[in-house]
């Protein structure tokens, strides 16, 4: 069976050979740790785990073009007060401990009335040719022949005007200024299908990723009759769209805890599957597949196990991924990134355990 056969058919319920074998992306500090370890560096980590291709990214820029030039401000021993390439002034340490596990410190956002909003919007124009690449034709051509799932991201609503106004200001603007915040999310998706529409008959996309981050531990950052105000009417424009243009798979990158009234939202809204539900945020994954049935799901294996030693690498994956798979709808990974508290030792033993949990040994 083909990668894109099996991915598609994994995530939509039905037969496959066995799931993929994908994993999250190893971010800098930890493979930073493994290389001490003996990890072979410049060596890919989908070859050296024996990892299947993922997704195969559809080449379009959603996001902000063109973006702010970064300007440091001032600086001291320690800090840089400095402004981003979304615009906003942030104070950070100057030397990055663990690359890829940053904690920002915000100080003022590019967005903070009406009047910044219009001007951002000048940093969306739909359909604008530098939002493709450059041999975009032939690119897509190649995409469409391919033996994996192509996938489109979309940085969408939540997270994109957090970017802009901070997420503070944000959940205040709910209250405030409701009315701006629901522009901003119908100029968003309005961007995002006029940029799509000269294109989209030609690709075939499988699977889109809504990028929204809306959730903390325990809770989401967002209620969900906010959400069915502002957002749901934007999130069901967007996913007819997408859907009624051959889009197989539709799923929301939300990291914490949205809950069960959430998700039943997304659902209604046509959304298919999330990820990458995080176990220490409070999701329970046999609970999830209890309540949603149909609902696709990504991750979910306790990063913080790995951490804690093979016995507990046992209990994690033994106590929830037999039982998932059975059920189908069900892709088995790290529920975010893989912290540098975890040896290289331990996550080789996690994914030989995991392999063959997959194959059925």
């Amino acid at each position: 069976m083909l990668a894109r056969e099996r991915y598609l058919r994994t995530m939509t319920f039905q037969p496959v050979d066995r799931v993929p074998l994908i994993e999250w992306p190893i971010r800098g500090a930890t493979m930073a740790r493994w290389i001490k370890e003996g990890y072979p560096e410049g060596l890919e980590s989908q070859t050296f785990f024996s990892l299947d291709t993922n997704t195969l990214e559809v080449p379009v820029n959603l996001g902000m073009y063109p973006k702010f030039e970064p300007e440091i401000l001032s600086q001291d021993g320690n800090y840089k007060i400095w402004r981003d390439d979304l615009g906003a002034i942030r104070k950070d340490f100057l030397r990055d401990a663990t690359p890829g596990f940053v904690t920002r410190s915000w100080l003022k956002f590019a967005v903070e009335d009406r009047k910044d909003f219009e001007e951002m919007q000048k940093r969306y124009i739909a359909a604008q040719k530098e939002r493709y690449a450059a041999n975009f034709e032939k690119r897509v051509h190649i995409l469409n022949q391919g033996v994996a799932p192509t996938q489109l991201v979309i940085p969408y609503l939540f997270w994109t005007v957090r970017d802009w106004v901070g997420f503070e200001n944000l959940c205040m603007m709910f209250y405030d200024d409701p009315d701006l915040v629901k522009e901003m999310f119908i100029f968003l998706t309005d961007f995002v299908i006029e940029t799509l529409r000269p294109f989209i008959d030609s690709v075939q996309i499988d699977v889109v990723e809504l990028k929204e981050d809306m959730a903390y531990k325990h809770a989401p950052m967002i209620s969900p009759a906010m959400f069915r105000e502002f957002m749901y009417p934007q999130y069901v424009r967007l996913i007819s769209f997408l859907k009624g243009h051959g889009v197989k798979l539709v799923f929301v990158d939300c990291d914490g805890y949205p809950g069960n009234e959430l998700t039943a939202l997304w659902l209604d809204a046509g959304v298919d599957a999330v990820s990458p539900c995080e176990i220490a945020a409070g999701n329970d994954l046999i609970q999830l597949r209890k309540d949603f049935p149909k609902l696709g799901m990504f991750g979910g294996i306790d990063k913080r196990a790995l951490a804690q030693g093979k016995e507990a690498i046992d209990r994690e994956v033994m106590s929830k991924v037999p039982w998932l798979l059975e059920r189908g709808g069900y892709i088995p990974h790290i529920d975010h990134a893989i912290p540098h508290d975890v040896s290289l030792e331990n996550y080789i033993y996690y994914r030989k355990l995991l392999t063959r949990v997959v194959y059925g040994g």
